[in-house]
């Protein structure tokens, strides 16, 4: 008898390793045929690439592959705003273990990695939902039940996930949320709460911005579950039981937060440098959309309105789950209770979604740009928990009972027959999506993506493969914003949510591009090319005098030197830690900053005197070129967002894009020669206000001569670290090009030194007139804390359970 029971028991663990196993593949499979019919790599042209995936999660899991080796490491990164906290942006976007994935693909397959990657997620979020599924169902049937794979497929292709799996952050949140609350169950039925306490911790460090929503939406299951449990006077489940349950699911919740305090409080720290030090807009209406009946149309198969804010939450997740949902409200074995309370938290997360201010609470109070609802996939989980539920109690029905769930081979049939037909329902679904989001904002050819890694690659792998020092390079064109972070050069464009503020306020004023929370080098010249420390250019247009061109590819980029370039530090004769650069003009401000460095009161660029005319098209201005400096066009305009820009009828650039709304390069010209510029907007507009300069640059060499005599020769450069030496002379500085940030510990001769901040942006510091040893060392701010705090959570946990089994041990060995 105990044989028989035995080999019972181990066929039903194999049965119960197929379902979970089909509860992976089926939805990897699902999602390959409708990446198939949409002409995605690998069955067509199209990558994975569109809006944040190709603008920031392509090149940040690019930039993994960097940080053990070269100058960056997983606190620091060069790559981004001139450097930055890299910690911030790790624990934000990538701090996934499942990230680390991509690194295995060269950049050419990035299309791979994303995919590989994307379609283990999905795949885990069916087995997750699996598990949680499975551990509702056995409370009940002592056999795990095929029918549950339904749920787990439509949990895995949700209309959030595809829509957001340009995100692929955000679905670590949908992975992890049957975890947590199967921890949450776990505690409910008496356990002590290490697996929710693993499950959450995980969750606050893959990414603790949906970490932050599950925690709210958990919170919110745990008192519906405790409540619908909740039976007077009992023992197990009576006001004394309540109250232990609530205690191990506070105490789990903090010790949670504790584990994941390294990753929560750099990236808190960063957060407050950068998004939350800017004014966060918020709409000017209480409620989302007309009315709350709108969400019923996002009920159904197949709806892709928008991914901007215009669009409503993204919650379908099947018809079958839907109706078990309606049903779950119409059981007699459901009590009352449970029935209400699930009425209750369904209003609630409508109201969130229809309110603004709910809306926005969801959010960690920040007004969501683009990608409305991005909690929406906790309220499909819960219409899927009433499905589950439902069908539990469905299965108790003796009829049921008799005719089908007692039968394997009918209910494999009917589960077989359900699932296909819910592949196909979540598929269609998820094809429609994928196709709505390509025809608003159009997927990235795989070519396209090629051609960018061919045309600039080889001219970054020659630079270091040339030039093992310490450096910057500045890039003129782009595939996105954070190029450099992608091919793993310092560089000084860069986009993120954990953006320098510091950094983004500058740059505008010295006619650097900048817009949202972006930066850039666009606009730059060789003035403040040589101040960044920007070595080396890669450019598809022409280089102004004063850069060496190196070498160029078949595709049309060139590579140049910058000789006059500064390192990332040196010893100046500063004026004013705080130069005025309020000026609308920006070339009075470059003025400005070159002025107090030096201590001198040269004007390296001059105005020109201009005539302006409007012609059929739009505008031209005309002078007269009196030397061969290079010469710059800045303009500004309330109501122009395009136009080309020529030059004697030769094209040299567009203007007034958020790209190009910076000092445009002209050219260069002989003395005497007649230049007119033309202006044609792509619609009718002016400019309100327009600068023609040129840049002296004989005096600004000289300038930069005298400065490199005193720059820092830097010896060791890596991982975050630099060190070397330098001379200071009297009544001078140490300038650096660094943007201040607090994790920064700055020796000079061993001795610690407290940095000041120079145009509220740059550390500086002084040091005794002499030769010394300097060194730059950077930790993540909050990271010592956090481990501090990990550390103590760590051993309080240990403690706890470590107490709670010699407590059972003892208990038995009494007995």
């Amino acid at each position: 008898m105990k044989k028989q029971i035995k080999q019972e028991k181990t066929i039903l663990s194999k049965y119960e390793s197929l379902l979970y196993i089909l509860a992976f593949a089926l939805p990897v499979l699902i999602m390959l045929v409708v990446l198939n019919i949409g002409g995605f790599y690998p069955f067509g042209s199209k990558t994975m690439f569109i809006m944040d995936m190709r603008d920031q999660y392509l090149e940040f899991f690019a930039s993994l592959r960097n940080i053990f080796s070269g100058d960056s490491s997983l606190f620091f990164s060069w790559s981004r705003s001139m450097g930055g906290n890299y910690m911030g942006l790790f624990a934000y976007y990538m701090a996934s273990p499942l990230s680390f994935i991509t690194i295995f693909f060269s950049l050419k397959n990035m299309a791979a990695a994303i995919l590989v990657l994307t379609l283990l997620k999905l795949g885990l979020c069916g087995l997750s939902f699996s598990i949680y599924s499975n551990y509702i169902w056995k409370r009940s049937h002592s056999e795990t039940n095929a029918l549950l794979l339904v749920f787990s497929v439509c949990y895995a292709m949700l209309s959030y996930n595809m829509v957001y799996s340009l995100c692929p952050m955000w679905l670590d949140g949908v992975l992890l949320l049957p975890a947590i609350l199967l921890g949450v169950e776990k505690i409910l039925d008496g356990r002590k709460g290490l697996h929710y306490m693993l499950a959450l911790a995980a969750l606050f460090i893959c990414n603790y911005y949906t970490g932050y929503m599950v925690g709210i939406f958990t919170a919110v299951y745990f008192l519906y579950r405790l409540l619908c449990e909740y039976k007077k006077g009992s023992a197990e489940t009576g006001g004394k039981a309540c109250g232990i349950r609530i205690l191990r699911f506070t105490g789990m919740t903090f010790l949670s937060l504790g584990l994941s305090a390294p990753i929560l409080l750099p990236v808190a720290r960063d957060l407050i440098q950068g998004k939350l030090s800017f004014q966060n807009y918020r709409p000017d209406v209480t409620t989302n959309f007309e009315s709350i009946t709108d969400l019923f149309g996002k009920l159904t198969n197949g709806v892709y309105d928008s991914i901007t804010n215009a669009g409503l939450p993204a919650i379908y997740c099947g018809y079958l789950a839907l109706l078990l949902a309606v049903v779950f409200f119409f059981l007699r074995k459901i009590s009352i209770r449970e029935k209400i309370g699930a009425a209750v938290i369904i209003l609630f997360l409508a109201l969130s979604f229809y309110f603004t201010e709910w809306d926005i609470a969801w959010h960690g109070f920040q007004y969501p740009n683009w990608f409305p609802y991005r909690y929406a996939f906790v309220f499909s989980f819960f219409i899927l928990y009433m499905a589950v539920r439902a069908y539990c109690v469905l299965s108790q029905n003796h009829f049921l009972q008799d005719k089908i769930i007692s039968k394997k081979w009918r209910i494999a049939s009917l589960a077989t027959i359900l699932v296909l037909v819910t592949s196909l329902e979540m598929g269609h679904n998820g094809n429609v999506l994928l196709a709505g989001l390509d025809n608003e904002f159009h997927y990235v050819e795989t070519q396209d993506y090629e051609d960018f890694i061919d045309k600039t690659k080889p001219l970054v792998d020659d630079i270091k493969s040339k030039d093992n020092g310490f450096y910057r390079i500045n890039q003129g064109y782009e595939f996105s914003k954070n190029d450099a972070m992608l091919l793993g050069y310092n560089g000084m464009t860069h986009y993120s949510s954990t953006f320098n503020a510091a950094v983004n306020n500058l740059t505008p004023k010295l006619g650097i591009a900048q817009a949202h929370l972006w930066n850039s080098g666009y606009g730059s010249n060789l003035m403040l090319d040589s101040l960044f420390a920007v070595k080396y250019v890669v450019n598809d247009k022409p280089a102004p005098s004063g850069y060496e061109k190196i070498s160029e590819t078949p595709l049309g980029a060139v590579s140049y030197k910058n000789s006059n370039a500064l390192a990332i530090a040196y010893s100046a004769p500063v004026r004013t830690l705080n130069p005025n650069l309020t000026a609308s003009n920006p070339f009075e401000n470059q003025n400005t900053l070159f002025s107090e460095i030096t201590g001198t009161d040269t004007a390296l660029f001059t105005e020109y005197n201009y005539a302006e005319k409007t012609t059929d098209n739009g505008w031209s201005y005309r002078f007269t070129a009196d030397s061969e400096n290079p010469i710059y066009l800045y303009m500004s305009s309330s109501n122009a967002s395009w136009a080309d820009v020529y030059v004697n009828d030769n094209w040299v650039g567009n203007y007034f894009s958020t790209e190009t709304n910076c000092s445009l390069y002209l050219g260069t010209f002989s003395a005497g020669q007649e230049v007119t510029v033309t202006v044609n907007p792509s619609e009718p507009a002016s400019a309100d206000y327009t600068v023609i300069a040129q840049l002296h640059t004989d005096p600004l060499k000289s300038a930069l001569k005298d400065l490199k005599q005193n720059e820092m020769k830097i010896e060791k450069h890596t991982g975050g670290n630099l060190s070397g030496t330098i001379n200071v002379p009297d009544k001078q500085k140490i300038l650096t090009s660094i943007p201040y940030d607090s994790g920064w510990t700055i020796t000079i001769d061993g001795e610690k030194v407290t940095p000041e901040v120079f145009a509220d942006t740059f550390m500086t510091f002084t040091a005794a007139p002499g030769e010394h040893e300097i060194k730059f060392t950077y930790i993540s701010p909050g990271f010592t804390t956090g481990l501090l705090l990990f550390v103590t959570a760590l051993l309080i946990a240990i403690l706890y359970f470590s107490s709670i089994k010699s407590y059972f041990l003892k208990k038995l060995h009494n007995r």
